[in-house]
């Protein structure tokens, strides 16, 4: 029987918008996180649950993945979704949402990252792109003796990968750091046959996986007028 291409154990949902001004348009500010409501009744989450939502627009191959906790449902019209992230909700507030190029796409996958001294740690592969990676927990608490920096350059193997997934990642150069949320951005390094090939393997296996997403889109009349037709927000006491 073959095995199943789950990314992770979380929920997969999908949520398109015309633009990322409409998107916006639905955020809300509350307690320290962001709230979206998935307007789908039989959305497969429970509350509590999680969830990887990707966004997606009509007017940009841009994506983006956050990761999401079911927090309550309106009955019949869909469930309200709290995304925690730090540096999502202070893109948000700044209005620092820029454009990205090309489609990432949440992985959720334990890894390996070795630097160049030869120490090795564990991280959580975040979303993928044809062209590089985020990793969560690799700047905060600092790994090893130094702290990642840019221009570093470290190797990453998945743990307990099963095919299609590859298991050797390759080597791959650090663009970014952020020691307030612990985010790693990294660049896969072409010249290096390994990377080369898994993150074309890489990004086709999540894709694949991606392909079981529950996708809602937004249609009309919602906006229409300038107006959001979300239901209520729910009463946050003790809740986030």
């Amino acid at each position: 029987m073959a095995r199943p291409l789950a990314v992770s154990k979380l929920a997969l949902l999908r949520q398109r918008f015309a633009s990322a001004a409409q998107f916006r348009a639905h955020l809300v500010a509350a307690e320290g996180s962001m709230l979206l409501f998935f307007r789908d009744p039989a959305a497969p989450l429970v509350i509590g649950g999680e969830a990887l939502v990707e966004i997606a627009f009509d007017d940009s191959e841009d994506t983006r993945v956050v990761r999401a906790v079911a927090l309550s449902r309106a009955e019949g019209q869909g469930i309200w979704l709290a995304m925690p992230s730090a540096r999502f909700a202070r893109e948000i507030r700044e209005g620092a949402l820029k454009e990205r190029k090309g489609r990432r796409l949440g992985a959720e996958r334990l890894v390996k990252l070795r630097r160049q001294s030869g120490s090795e740690h564990l991280v959580m592969l975040a979303d993928v792109s044809l062209g590089g990676a985020r990793i969560l927990g690799a700047t905060a608490p600092r790994i090893g003796t130094m702290p990642l920096r840019a221009g570093a350059t470290v190797t990453m193997k998945i743990v307990g990968a099963v095919a299609p997934f590859p298991d050797e990642l390759g080597r791959a150069d650090v663009v970014r750091t952020d020691n307030n949320t612990g985010e790693l951005a990294v660049r896969w390094v072409r010249s290096d046959p390994v990377a080369r090939v898994a993150s074309l393997k890489l990004f086709e296996a999540v894709r694949r996986s991606w392909t079981q997403a529950e996708e809602m889109i937004h249609t009309p009349p919602c906006c229409g007028n300038g107006q959001v037709l979300d239901p209520p927000m729910p009463a946050l006491r003790g809740r986030l």
